[in-house]
């Protein structure tokens, strides 16, 4: 399976549809990177594919040394239960960054 990064989603295709990916931006002037949707095609879940993903965000950011913010619900889950990662963890990334997230993804 091949995964290819464009700057705002790692993703994979399936019968040339995104099968998957997860979306990410960056904040606190490019030095984490929010983890901001895992998504699995509902026809291939259950064959971990959304673990294939996270695997993917997370030697993105070990590779650009940046720490990650799991805003994503499965982030936080895969995360609390795989501790070898923590290291990666932006714990300092509290509700006063929530302004900078909201203007990068562009939510109101």
């Amino acid at each position: 399976m091949k995964f290819t990064n464009d700057g705002k989603k790692i993703s994979f295709t399936y019968h040339e549809k995104i099968g998957g990916c997860v979306t990410y931006f960056f904040i606190k002037k490019q030095e984490t990177i929010v983890i901001e949707q895992v998504f699995v095609n509902p026809e291939l879940r259950g064959q971990g594919l959304a673990q294939q993903l996270m695997l993917k965000i997370l030697s993105f950011a070990k590779e650009q040394h940046k720490k990650i913010y799991p805003l994503c619900p499965y982030a936080r889950t895969y995360l609390k239960k795989h501790t070898e990662y923590q290291a990666l963890i932006d714990d300092h990334t509290t509700l006063e960054t929530k302004n900078e997230m909201e203007k990068n993804n562009g939510s109101k």
